[in-house]
């Protein structure tokens, strides 16, 4: 999981999912996009370009640390440590060593919200693939001497993780900006739980998440489509149907203002200041992506322009809108010395009071609007990345997102940025997580 502090990607997540869309809805007929629903409730989506010179076959299932319970902290990355590890058809290494005959490359990641596994793979191994993958989720083995050896893996993550204090301060932040919603839960879990789970334990977890409705896959590049959607239709298609497990809660009230600062092992001094944004349901997500490069998504933006170039209160300093499945988050993230810390609060405050006052210019509207668009422009066109953005939005809910998104940026107005600051930036409910340096009186 690619898991940041700073959320960067959210933006280019975004950005690489409408260049796919755009890229396979362009009329050619060597390009196209299908999707099929399966009786069992698996949904496959099928991108094909028969001018990329490669393929992904990717698998997403709609399970992360947000569907643990306290006892299961952590199981989710485990288990993805665990599904290449032996299958019924494919006992061994005989996925990464199939994978690796076919000149392709295997791997995973876990997110809060999902887990993906993925082969990247020239075209003509894409049959096999298919069902190595298949076969992989359907029919894992879990041997217990993998279970030990993995879990000694994970255990020293874990601790790497906790070494690192920008991970430490993330984990905080998530902690503190969410009281009832199952995002506060962090990926990579805890050590106690890794090192006392069962076997029967991770097979039931397994059994409950990875049923064919909460399961996704996604091919995409150059293949025989026709070829692939007879194998998934006899693979993945074939899954028995199960009920899935209730959907945890994403919504978010809002709640006073939280602060935490921790002295840490830490040159400089890191902080996140947030507050919750709009939920998967509202267009306001639009305007949220906008206001963060206005206010502090590039060089040219407010808080670079007055905290760093001007005032020179942060080493670096930069916002971001994150939208997600439930209620998101908008954040500013900053590097300081820590006896600038409540200067940089105040500021960040008057800057977005500035705008709710005054609204911002033409000029940084239409600059914003010309940064997605740039980004669309040079956004990869790589089989991988266009399955995992296209994943990524129909997990979170939003399948169709790029057939609006363009469009609804280049409507928001001065009065739209105004309004969702005006909206959701209530000063008592703003969360600040900070670290400074063990030495700072």
């Amino acid at each position: 999981m690619r898991l940041s502090l700073l959320g960067v990607n959210e933006m280019k997540s975004k950005i690489l999912f409408i260049a796919a869309c755009f890229l396979f809805a362009s009329g050619c007929a060597s390009k196209g996009a299908e999707t099929v629903k399966y009786d069992n409730g698996l949904t496959a989506v099928f991108l094909y370009n028969q001018e990329s010179l490669a393929a992904s076959v990717n698998v997403f299932v709609r399970a992360g640390a947000i569907d643990e319970k306290p006892s299961q902290a952590g199981l989710s990355h485990f288990l993805e440590h665990l599904m290449f590890k032996g299958s019924k058809n494919y006992p061994g290494d005989a996925l990464s060593r199939n994978t690796e005959n076919l000149g392709g490359y295997i791997n995973a990641m876990t997110s809060k919200d999902f887990t993906r596994y993925y082969i990247n793979i020239q075209k003509d191994g894409v049959p096999e693939t298919i069902k190595m993958l298949a076969d992989a989720m359907q029919n894992p083995l879990f041997p217990q001497e993998e279970i030990d050896k993995e879990s000694k893996v994970v255990i020293e993550e874990i601790k790497i993780h906790l070494d690192n204090p920008v991970s430490v301060l993330y984990d905080k932040f998530c902690d503190m900006i969410y009281e009832k919603s199952a995002m506060k839960n962090s990926v990579i879990g805890r050590a106690e739980v890794i090192a006392n789970v069962s076997r029967d334990e991770i097979y039931e977890y397994y059994s409950s998440h990875y049923v064919p409705e909460k399961m996704l896959v996604i091919i995409a590049g150059n293949f025989d489509v026709k070829k692939a959607q007879k194998l998934v239709a006899q693979t993945f298609g074939k899954f028995e149907k199960k009920a899935p497990p209730a959907e945890p809660n994403l919504i978010e009230p809002v709640h006073p203002s939280k602060n935490y600062v921790k002295k840490s092992d830490v040159e400089v001094s890191y902080m996140v200041n947030a507050f919750l944004g709009p939920d998967d349901s509202s267009d306001d997500m639009f305007a949220g992506d906008i206001a963060s490069i206005i206010l502090g998504g590039s060089k040219s933006s407010r808080l670079n322009m007055v905290l760093k170039e001007e005032k020179q209160l942060v080493y670096s300093i930069g916002s971001a809108s994150v939208s997600s499945k439930g209620t998101g988050v908008f954040y500013i993230y900053s590097v300081f010395d820590a006896k600038n810390m409540d200067a940089i609060k105040t500021e960040v405050r008057k800057q977005i009071e500035k705008i709710i006052a005054d609204g911002v210019t033409d000029e940084e509207l239409n600059r914003a609007k010309i940064a997605v668009k740039t980004g669309w422009s040079f956004s990869q066109e790589k089989p991988s990345d266009i399955a995992h953005e296209r994943g990524y939005w129909a997990v979170i809910g939003k399948p169709d997102y790029p057939d609006v998104y363009l469009s609804k940026i280049e409507s928001v107005t001065s009065d739209d940025v105004k309004n969702f600051f005006t909206k959701y930036y209530l000063p008592d409910a703003v969360t600040n997580t900070a670290l400074i340096p063990e030495k700072t009186k």
